[in-house]
Order: structure tokens, then C-alpha cells, then sequence
């Protein structure tokens, strides 16, 4: 049981899930050139974290977590103060160029607040419709009834 981490430049390696999480995780850390106090996440093709964050001190199997041949991407995360939220940096060099794709995923896990704010702006505009529509049918049988 294995799974493939895209490191560096377009480098990848097989990593065993037949280990502990922690384990596996500090691993990943010096694969990454991170401090054992630095937080790794991986992300999978789909954009999915891991959230190896709130896992990194668990001796549950690796393979418990993380899908065996499935290809996984190496992310930092930081704490933003400024949101008081987490910040996430991939760890491939040039993943801008290599992975277009990448870029806006990193922007959309780093800024989870903005997809909110657009689905609750949405959801005003779609209960202030409907409500109009409804007011507009009310008027609507209320003429019919008088006539």
C-alpha cells in the first residue's frame, strides 16, 4: 500500500501507508525541508484535504486517512492573523506554470469566507425574489376574485 507525493519540481515519490500517521507525517515534513513544528496538509486530485493538521499526533494506520495509489500534493499551512483563518501554500516549485489548476483551488481553500459570503448574498437575492414573486401572484388572484 502506497501513494505517490509530488515534491520540487514535477519529482514524485512513493510513500507505504503501512505505518503510523504520525510517523508518516514527519516523514513528509523533512521530504518538504519543514520544521517538525510547521503544519503539512495534503491535497488530493479533486482539491480535498486531508487535514493532517488535527491528525498529526494520531498512531492510527496512514492508509485509515489517505487512499492507497491514489497522487497527493504536499501543502504548507500557515495561520493567517489577519482572518484568523489558515493560509495554504503548495509546496511544488513553479505549480503555477505545472499546475494552473492548482492556483485557484489554493485560493479557494485560503479564502473558504468569500464562498460564503457569495452563497449568502445568492440566498438574499433568491428569498427576496421568491418573496416578490409570491406578493406578485397574491395581486394577481386578488384582481381576478374583484373582478
Amino acid at each position: 500500500m502506497f501513494v505517490t507525493i509530488l515534491f520540487g519540481d514535477n519529482r514524485m515519490e512513493m510513500l507505504n501507508l503501512n505505518c503510523k500517521l504520525i510517523n508518516f507525517i514527519h516523514h513528509l515534513k523533512e521530504r518538504c525541508g519543514l520544521d517538525f513544528k510547521e503544519c503539512v496538509d495534503l491535497m488530493d486530485s479533486s482539491g480535498s484535504l486531508m487535514n493532517l493538521e488535527a491528525k498529526q499526533h494520531s498512531v492510527a494506520p496512514a492508509s485509515s486517512v489517505l487512499v492507497e495509489r491514489q497522487c497527493y500534493i504536499p501543502l504548507q499551512v500557515l495561520r493567517d492573523d489577519d482572518t484568523e483563518g489558515q493560509k495554504y501554500v503548495s509546496l511544488l516549485n513553479n505549480y503555477s506554470q505545472n499546475h494552473p489548476e492548482l492556483t485557484e483551488l489554493l485560493r479557494k481553500l485560503s479564502n473558504p469566507n468569500n464562498k460564503d459570503q457569495d452563497r449568502k448574498m445568492r440566498g438574499g437575492r433568491t428569498q427576496r425574489s421568491n418573496q416578490t414573486r409570491s406578493k406578485n401572484i397574491s395581486a394577481k388572484n386578488k384582481s381576478h376574485h374583484i373582478k
